[in-house]
């Protein structure tokens, strides 16, 4: 276990052992909660810090060939024990889902390679299997998954993240990848592989229909007629470390038809910027010179936010397919059998988390790194069109709500859709928060009358969160702030009138006035005319360092 001081000992049954989830660092745990059929069975689960029993298992062997104190073996069956219950880590199905729990009852788990430790610490710049990474051709171009291809249509942006997955009869995960074994490629914020179709063109295949024959490919050094003839022994092992970071340059193949990675160049135009060229990836017979691809790997907090959004993307799809569907047939168990909305407001509240502010108290350092981190999350979601998910999602549960819909629903129910629009929009602020580009997409006359249009309407809870959107807008999209018409001032007046002085609102209204250190007069003369008509005022004055004419 990590800072247990085990290292890199060789295991053996009847060790005690901490296992610990790569993508999270969290380690498993025997919790004290029962929530499953079996009553005498505790839950497990994932906590972050190993201290007490809860985390620790022992390793025994299920073969009656394996004894106490010898090592555990690849390939092996074993029993995990948990030292504080004394109960067996069981894998039980409960009606549709199979869950995880420690009871009285046995599972054998078997022991499979990974390629970590020491090869990892060895080989730093080699890649392995199970890596996020991303395409580069040329040194500059990055091959990207167009908008075209996503299964949902709100993505903006080409999106560039893979990972590398070894295939084949390959029995190590994450080992090397090495020169003509079979490897797949799958595309980090949709869970597809990339994949080719019956016509040869290049698709993202969903993991139900990705085959070896139609996903596998190989990476190869030179263009030749040759096939990989590979035994069993040199697949059953971790392999090489002969492939290395921007460093070598591959060619990619693909393994059933033979057809060549390569690329077809065309010419388009782009607003603002006019002709450019562009690149297309395509699968050839013979390619290009110049069609050598290198590896460059993804920064972690990258790797992780993309597995962030291949969940929510799923879950908000999910989510707004169902309403859409609920709008159509009114039928409530239908809605209710396919969304589950406690996980929808957990979700939600580790969003909302996930994009927290760095506190004010931390080193300037370590805040400067939070700012850039949460940059980054912020940029990828917009990105990923997730920031237009939450919109659409929204949208959706205004007009269920305007319907009817929800007022025979019970009342937990009911509450849960006020708690979740209160957090999409709380979400909605922490994406566009102090990121200019992301407030820009509200630049636009549609968007801020879709804003504006709800303020009146909603709750005191939604019309917070909405007003916290709007905040954001306003201080960081001067774009957004010279769009502000009479009518939109009017709005943000009549809260004022309906909850008396909402901070909130007067945060608004000074953000109205001033953008980027320059008064914006129309808004001041119109604030001044409807909050103040026919009233003399006693202004209050500051000396700034410049004076825009």
């Amino acid at each position: 276990g990590k800072g247990t001081g085990s290292g890199h000992r060789t295991l053996l049954y009847g060790n005690a052992i901490l296992l610990r989830h790569q993508n999270s660092n969290m380690y498993l745990a025997c919790l004290s909660t029962t929530s499953g059929n079996d009553k005498l069975a505790f839950d497990v689960g994932l906590q972050e810090h190993s201290q007490g029993e809860a985390c620790w298992w022992t390793v025994h062997p299920a073969s009656k060939q394996r004894s106490e104190g010898e090592k555990v073996r690849v390939g092996d069956d074993l029993i995990l024990v948990s030292v504080a219950t004394e109960r067996y880590l069981q894998s039980v199905r409960e009606g549709d889902q199979m869950i995880v729990n420690a009871s009285f009852h046995v599972t054998h788990w078997s022991v499979q390679p990974f390629g970590t430790g020491l090869s990892r610490l060895k080989f730093v710049g080699c890649v392995f299997g199970g890596e996020v990474l991303r395409f580069f051709h040329g040194g500059d171009e990055c091959l990207t998954i167009p908008p075209t291809w996503s299964e949902s249509a709100e993505q903006n942006q080409p999106s560039p993240i893979f990972v590398a997955v070894g295939v084949g009869r390959t029995k190590w995960a994450g080992g090397f990848i090495n020169w003509m074994h079979p490897l797949r490629i799958r595309h980090i914020t949709s869970g597809r592989y990339l994949g080719v179709n019956e016509n040869n063109d290049l698709i993202l295949v969903h993991r139900n229909d990705a085959t070896l024959a139609s996903t596998a490919f190989y990476l190869r050094e030179e263009k030749d007629d040759q096939r990989a003839q590979l035994e069993d022994k040199d697949l059953e092992v971790i392999g090489s470390p002969l492939i290395k970071y921007g460093d070598t340059t591959v060619i990619v193949q693909h393994m059933e038809t033979g057809l060549w990675l390569s690329y077809r160049a065309y010419e388009t135009k782009k607003k603002g910027v006019g002709k450019v060229e562009e690149k297309q990836a395509i699968l050839h017979e013979e390619g290009k010179m110049d069609d050598g691809l290198e590896f460059s790997r993804s920064q972690e907090e990258e790797s992780r936010t993309g597995r962030v959004i291949r969940k929510c993307s799923s879950l908000f799809t999910k989510f707004i397919k169902a309403l859409e569907i609920l709008q159509v047939n009114r039928s409530r168990d239908m809605f209710f059998g396919t969304v589950d909305l406690n996980e929808m407001i957990m979700c939600l509240e580790d969003l909302i988390n996930y994009f927290a502010q760095p506190e004010d108290e931390m080193e300037h350092e370590e805040r400067q790194n939070r700012f850039r981190a949460l940059r980054n999350r912020q940029d990828l979601f917009q990105e990923e069109g997730i920031l237009n998910l939450t919109l659409e999602a929204i949208d959706n549960i205004n007009t269920i709500t305007e319907r009817g819909y929800l007022v025979t629903l019970a009342s937990d129910a009911s509450q849960n859709f006020e708690v979740i629009t209160g957090y999409l929009y709380q979400l909605l602020a922490a994406i566009i928060k102090g990121n200019h580009t992301n407030c820009a997409q509200f630049a636009n006359v549609n968007r801020l009358n879709w804003l504006f249009s709800r303020l009146g309407s909603q709750a005191s809870g939604e019309g917070s969160g909405m007003l916290d959107v709007l905040h954001c807008v306003l201080i960081d999209s001067p774009e957004a702030l010279n769009m502000m018409r009479e009518e939109h001032i009017k709005v943000i007046i009549s809260l004022l009138e309906k909850h008396g002085r909402d901070p909130k609102v007067l945060d608004v209204l000074c953000s109205l006035c001033v953008g980027n250190g320059v008064a914006v007069r129309s808004s001041q003369n119109n604030i001044c005319d409807y909050l103040l008509p026919g009233k003399n005022l006693l202004l209050h004055t500051g000396l700034v360092d410049h004076v825009g004419r």
